[in-house]
């Protein structure tokens, strides 16, 4: 098992019901490697994206670079993480590997988390929380009536919801494999 090299801790908004994580030094645009309809994680050569079932949210994203394959997503007060974990591969090229993310129509965003040199890198995506932010969303809309019009109270309502949706991101370099 792999040691973690540095974490990030950032909020990202989901937007048009997803978000995106590219290497800023080599980003080329998406190239399709889905998982199966339905999938939640889509890998292009130098960019991913996630797919969330929330729209204009906010959720918690942590980057972590691993000198080797990292164990089992850590277990925490915040609850287990989901059993649709995903890994995919992504190039990491450039001079500083820096990772970016896209908010879709909110734009780029600085993560302030780089990778530590330039390569190949696995990385696997797991995500909690999902459905307790859903539930606790719901009850927050059954408590309005729309007739009442009472927008303002709404949305405070909606961002007291004290859960958020996470997502754990961990890049792992790939062995480099024999030359030919």
């Amino acid at each position: 098992m792999g040691q973690r090299l540095s974490e990030v801790t950032i909020t990202t908004l989901l937007d048009h019901r997803m978000f995106g994580l590219v290497n800023e030094d080599f980003g080329e645009g998406l190239a399709p490697v889905g998982h199966g309809d339905g999938a939640w994680v889509t890998a292009g050569r130098s960019e991913i994206l996630i797919v969330t079932p929330f729209d204009n949210q906010e959720a918690v994203l942590r980057l972590e670079e691993w000198d080797g394959e990292p164990g089992p997503e850590p277990e925490d007060s915040c609850g287990p993480w989901q059993d649709d974990v995903v890994t995919v591969s992504m190039d990491c090229f450039g001079n500083g590997g820096t990772i970016g993310l896209n908010q879709i129509s909110a734009g780029g965003a600085d993560t302030g988390f780089s990778l530590s040199q330039p390569g190949r890198y696995h990385v696997r995506l797991a995500r909690r929380n999902g459905e307790a932010f859903a539930r606790a969303r719901t009850a927050v809309f059954a408590r309005f009536d729309p007739a009442r019009r009472e927008w303002d109270a709404l949305e405070d309502a909606l961002k007291a919801i004290d859960v958020r949706e996470e997502y754990l991101v961990r890049f792992w370099r790939v062995a480099d494999g024999p030359r030919g």
